[in-house]
């Protein structure tokens, strides 16, 4: 894998959210989670993990929310964020940078009834991947 800056999302105090926030953790109806989930304030600010297109913005009800999927520079990787309080500030189309500011940790979707969160998701050619050692890392040096 080519070597990318990447930094952590999160700007400000933040916790895992233990196994159920895990990846391939058990969800209703037989699906499983497809990323990680990280606490946090709503409100912190998020930031681009890394430098890339912003690929999709939107709003999905029923699970992610307001969510955002940035594709790496010249990468096979898609980073997505969900949860977001608000729409993002960034847009499809738009490049952004890591650590550029893209919204804020929220409670949309389904987190309404959890509580403030980033899940996040890190795909290669689409297929999601587990995102907690990668995360871990970032957060190590932030």
């Amino acid at each position: 894998m080519p070597y990318y800056e990447h930094v952590f999302p999160i700007e400000g105090p933040h916790s895992e959210r233990g196994p159920v926030g895990e990846f391939h953790a058990p969800r209703e109806g037989g699906r499983i989670h497809e990323g990680f989930d990280l606490l946090a304030a709503c409100g912190t600010e998020l930031v681009s993990a890394v430098t890339g297109t912003v690929r999709e913005t939107g709003y999905d009800p029923a699970l992610y929310g307001n969510y955002l999927l940035v594709h790496a520079r010249g990468d096979d990787r898609s980073y997505f964020f969900a949860h977001m309080l608000k729409p993002p500030i960034v847009h499809r189309g738009e490049q952004v940078w890591a650590g550029e500011p893209v919204g804020a940790v929220g409670e949309t979707g389904n987190a309404r009834t959890v509580g403030c969160q980033l899940h996040i998701e890190i795909r290669v050619h689409g297929v999601p991947i587990d995102p907690k050692p990668e995360v871990t890392r970032w957060d190590a040096y932030s």
